[in-house]
Parts: structure tokens; C-alpha cells; sequence
């Protein structure tokens, strides 16, 4: 099996909760004394904050709840309303969402720092497990190959507290990437999967590994179009001192944004942002802003190639050129199957856990693990270097003619020394023949002017 681990992120229902009480607050806070009810339909609001598909053009509301947010939600000791804070308050928690884990056929804590930690995501705060990557280095026995061995979690699927759902569906996201990925399924390189509520879901995962030969070193990264992990057109894209053309194209994107609306995506890692400092997260009167520009941001151009009919799609899509890919690294494939949950058999273990106190408790089952034992395995290698080419076409002529570069020399020689006894003869031939011209015409003028006389 592959010496890298996955990286799970789980996002519970992709739905906002506990907005009843954040209602009540807003409600209490405004001069209107406008209902709770309008509260709570003004906090759907807050989806459109995200990349979705629908389009929504109640921009009014937008503003309007917006200016009310500024002037009687923010603090006196926040510049700006922090937007940040309240998506986390309406997400799902993790230890409401996670009941049990088990790896490897044991136990293990769930919230550890080698468990599941709440992380940002492209649908916001998320579960996501191995996000410190401490299972890259493991013996051959916890390789977790087989349903039984990989990753097993117990999720509470209960809807009792549902607000509002950002992919209209019953079920719960579950994104797989490397560690050091950004999970942003627009940016490339990430899986993504929506097992249904109620279900045990088989997560099979594959892995394709690919390394390249460093004599590619030797060219340029526009030449070899690929970049090392200490090579990077932005360094603050490097993440444990991996590059990946994932956070490239992310931290392109987030520029786009700043520069086209004046503001970042709460979800975005500023990290991987260069000039982020200073610069506001998105709010609702952002929102028009952010779906006038949704279709260039969701598709991304690293190469231009003109072709017939795609003019206007290469002029409005978001173009990356300075993200290219990694000479290494390791893309992952998953199957998924899933069968209806035996809740009395994983009930009996987790009967204690807290957030079974409700008697309409529904539970779903997750397990993830390597499909195969093994992982293929690419290598790119130089292959049209001088030096190789030429021992290449000595090898052949080796082979076909038995020659060698000793035995070529040895030709020129006697070729030249054959050409130069040649000439040289060639050379004395005609210096005695126009010798021989010489007397003979010598003897004839002589001829002529002999006398005989009586």
C-alpha cells in the first residue's frame, strides 16, 4: 500500500443549524422589533455565500439585512461583521455529528489531534480527519487495506435541527484529497461522494502514485510543465513544503475574487493568499458580486487553445498559466457502495453517547479504506538528453554493425592514410609526366633548326 494516508473531510448534512437562537438575538437587537420569523428566513440568507449552482436575485434583502447586521450585530471591538464566526455557529459540529471512530479494528478518540479536527472547507468548517497527516509513516500491518481495517464512523444523521440545506439533499459530503490539498472540488484533485442517511457506506479508495526523475531538474519548469515540491510561481501555495497545482489554482482564484468583489470567501485559507491581509471576508451585500463572476471563478483555464466556437467560454473563465502540475504526486480514485444500517448492532456499543439522548436518532455508518493492498506507481524519466542519445545510437550501431568508437577511429585512420599514400602518388605521376612534356617539346624545337649541308 502507499506510504500516504487519505485525508477524509466530512461536512454533516451541508446544512445550517441552530439558527433559532441567533434569530431570537437578532430579533432582540432591532429597533423594528421585527419577528423571529423574519429572522430566521433572513439567515438562508447566508447560503448564497457560498458557490451554489441556484441563482438567487433578491439582492434588496441582501443589502438590507446586511446594513443591519453592520450597524447592531458587530461588536465594538470588530471592524468588520464577522461573517466568519456566525457560519461556524450555524454549522453542524463535529461532536454532534461524530458518535464513535474505529481504525484499524480498535477504538480510537475522535476529536485528537490525530483524529478528526474542525477544518475549513469549500463547504465550510468541516470534520476532517489525518488533517495533520501522522499516518504517512505506518509498518505493514496498519496499512489499513480491507472494510474491516480502514476507517470506520459512527455519524448521528438526525434532521430534527435542518435550517437549510446547500445541496438539497438528504445526506451527508465526503471529500478525499492529500493532506496538503485544499479541499476545493473546482480546483482539481479532490473526490468527492454523498452517501445518503440511514445507510452503511463502503468507501473504497485507490491511489496512483506518480514520481519524477530529478535530472528533470535540469529544464525549465516551463519546459518539463510540471514543478518540484520546493519549486512554486507563489510560495505562500506551499503547504508542509509541498507544492500542488490544487492550492495554485485556489490561491489564483482567491486573487480574482479580491480583486473583482473587494473581498475573500469566509472558507478560503488565507494562508495560501498573497496580500490578504486588510481585505474583508464576503458578506451578503457581496453576494451579487459573487454570482455575477460564479461562472469564471468555477471554470479555470492553465492553458489557452483557440478552438472554434469556445471564444466567449476562454474569455470569461478564470485564466491560471503559472499553475502547473506536480512532478509529484498522488491522485486518488473511489467506489462507493452502500447497504441499509444495522442500527441495533452499532447502537449497542454507543448507547452512553450524548447525542443519543434523543429517541429519534437516526444513524448512518462511514468506512473508508484502500481498496487494493498495492498502488500503481508512474515514474517520468529523461529520456531525450544528448549524452543518452548518443550512447543510445552508439548501442545500436554497436549492435547491428559492431562498431565501436575505437573501431571508427581506426577506419578514419586507414582511410586517411590510403588517401594520403594515393594523392601523394597521384602527385608524383604528375610531376614526371609534365617533366616528360617538357623535354619532348624541347626535342622538337630542336629539330627544326638542324642543318645538312653538301
Amino acid at each position: 500500500m502507499t506510504d500516504l494516508f487519505r485525508h477524509i473531510s466530512l461536512h454533516g448534512y451541508d446544512k445550517l443549524v441552530d439558527s433559532g437562537l441567533l434569530s431570537y438575538e437578532r430579533s432582540r437587537l432591532d429597533p423594528a422589533n421585527r419577528s423571529v420569523e423574519y429572522f430566521e428566513k433572513s439567515i438562508l440568507h447566508f447560503m448564497g455565500l457560498y458557490f451554489q449552482y441556484e441563482r438567487s436575485d433578491d439582492f434588496d434583502a441582501y443589502g438590507e439585512f446586511q446594513k443591519f447586521l453592520d450597524h447592531y450585530a458587530t461588536d465594538n471591538n470588530e471592524t468588520f461583521y464577522n461573517i466568519l464566526g456566525v457560519m461556524k455557529m450555524l454549522t453542524p459540529s463535529c461532536e454532534n455529528l461524530i458518535i464513535n471512530c474505529m481504525l484499524g479494528t480498535k477504538p480510537i478518540e475522535c476529536f485528537s489531534k490525530n483524529a478528526f479536527q474542525t477544518q475549513l472547507t469549500m463547504y465550510g468548517p468541516c470534520c476532517t480527519f489525518n488533517a495533520n497527516n501522522v499516518y504517512s509513516k505506518r509498518s505493514y500491518s496498519t496499512r489499513y487495506a480491507g472494510s474491516n481495517m480502514g476507517l470506520i464512523v459512527i455519524l448521528n444523521t438526525s434532521q430534527s435541527d435542518d435550517t437549510g440545506s446547500l445541496l438539497n439533499m438528504d445526506g451527508y459530503a465526503v471529500l478525499v484529497h492529500a493532506p496538503n490539498k485544499f479541499p476545493d472540488t473546482s480546483s482539481g484533485g479532490i473526490l468527492e461522494v454523498f452517501p445518503s442517511t440511514n445507510e452503511e457506506s463502503y468507501l473504497a479508495v485507490r491511489a496512483r502514485v506518480t514520481d519524477s526523475d530529478p535530472d528533470l531538474r535540469t529544464f525549465t519548469a516551463s519546459h518539463r510543465k510540471c514543478y518540484f515540491d520546493n519549486e512554486s510561481p507563489y510560495p505562500q501555495v506551499l503547504v508542509n513544503n509541498r507544492y500542488s497545482m490544487q492550492n495554485c489554482i485556489t490561491s489564483c482564484r482567491a486573487k480574482s475574487v479580491m480583486a473583482l468583489c473587494n473581498c475573500i470567501p469566509f472558507y478560503m485559507p488565507l494562508a495560501l493568499i498573497e496580500g490578504a491581509k486588510g481585505i474583508p471576508f464576503c458578506t451578503l451585500s457581496n453576494i451579487e458580486c459573487i454570482q455575477q463572476y460564479r461562472f469564471k471563478w468555477r471554470n479555470v483555464l492553465t492553458h489557452r487553445v483557440e478552438i472554434m466556437g469556445l471564444e466567449r467560454e476562454h474569455e470569461e473563465a478564470l485564466f491560471c498559466p503559472a499553475c502547473l502540475p506536480s512532478c509529484d504526486d498522488i491522485r486518488y480514485s473511489i467506489s462507493m457502495m452502500s447497504l441499509p444500517v444495522d442500527q441495533f448492532s452499532f447502537l449497542g456499543g454507543v448507547s452512553s453517547a450524548p447525542q443519543l439522548k434523543d429517541s429519534n436518532t437516526q444513524i448512518s455508518v462511514l468506512r473508508v479504506f484502500f481498496g487494493d493492498t498495492t498502488a500503481q506507481f508512474y515514474r517520468r524519466v529523461l529520456t531525450n538528453a544528448w549524452s543518452k542519445a548518443f550512447c543510445t545510437v552508439g548501442n545500436i550501431v554497436s549492435i547491428c554493425m559492431g562498431f565501436s568508437l575505437v573501431a571508427i577511429l581506426e577506419m578514419l585512420y586507414f582511410v586517411l592514410k590510403n588517401l594520403f599514400a594515393s594523392l601523394k602518388t597521384y602527385v608524383k605521376k604528375s610531376t614526371s609526366r609534365s617533366k616528360w612534356r617538357r623535354v619532348s617539346r624541347l626535342s622538337t624545337a630542336n629539330s627544326k633548326q638542324l642543318l645538312i649541308c653538301p
